[in-house]
């Protein structure tokens, strides 16, 4: 029974680091403040990787894409062979964004430098609590890259057209009441372009103080582009 809740404690644990870690990078990092990538642009080779993740999240994800609604990615095929193009013209980071599918899911790639953060709280865990804790804790903290790579895709589709796309076991998830709330979170992180509701992995936002709620034109959207409201 004790090695039981040690490992049910470390899984607690680990999901909170994660999704405070990951709130936080996707504020500072991901959509970071005009201030904030001004300031990397002094050191570009030093900042290089956060210029090109905020190019990639906030600038071609936000901005070049989903234009009009949550749920199109592109208006015209001539718009997406525009984006193409521009990408492409950016050279070696350009070509993964195009891969990524224009910043809509994690490649293998980059999953080293999305947990990065997480090292340092995993060597802590290490050090500082028994093992049955901290493998479990270590496990969750692969949570947001997991979740990048496998469920955002479907949070930029029409909730009924995802259940209908995705894998079975990935189709019952999108139906929890988790699921169901993370349509509506990234939809509201989109709505508001993208300075609250940072979470993948839900919980932080609230935390931090970054979530916010849905008021009645968010709602009335979410329902016209077919996004769960309840």
């Amino acid at each position: 029974m004790s090695a039981i809740f040690e490992i049910v404690a470390g899984l607690l644990l680990g999901y909170a680091l994660a999704s405070i870690i990951e709130s936080m990078m996707h504020e500072y990092v991901a959509d970071a403040s005009p201030a904030i990538v001004a300031a990397w642009r002094r050191h570009p080779r030093l900042f290089r990787k956060l210029i090109n993740t905020h190019l990639g999240h906030h600038v071609v994800h936000h901005h070049q894409t989903y234009l009009t609604t949550h749920v199109r990615q592109f208006e015209t095929p001539c718009h997406r062979r525009r984006v193409t193009g521009l990408l492409l013209r950016r050279g070696r980071y350009g070509r993964i964004i195009v891969a990524s599918d224009f910043g809509l899911r994690l490649l293998p790639d980059g999953i080293f430098f999305y947990l990065l953060p997480s090292v340092p709280p995993a060597v802590v865990l290490c050090i500082a609590v028994p093992v049955t804790v901290a493998l479990p804790a270590m496990v969750a903290l692969t949570l947001p890259a997991l979740f990048s790579h496998a469920v955002h895709p479907f949070l930029h589709m029409p909730f009924a057209q995802a259940q209908a796309v995705a894998p079975p076991l990935m189709a019952i998830f999108l139906r929890t009441a988790y699921g169901r709330a993370l349509f509506r979170n990234h939809f509201l992180h989109h709505h508001f372009g993208g300075v609250s509701n940072f979470n993948l992995l839900l919980g932080a936002d609230g935390l931090r103080r970054r979530y916010r709620r849905a008021d009645a034109c968010a709602l009335r959207t979410m329902r016209d582009v077919g996004m769960p409201v309840d």
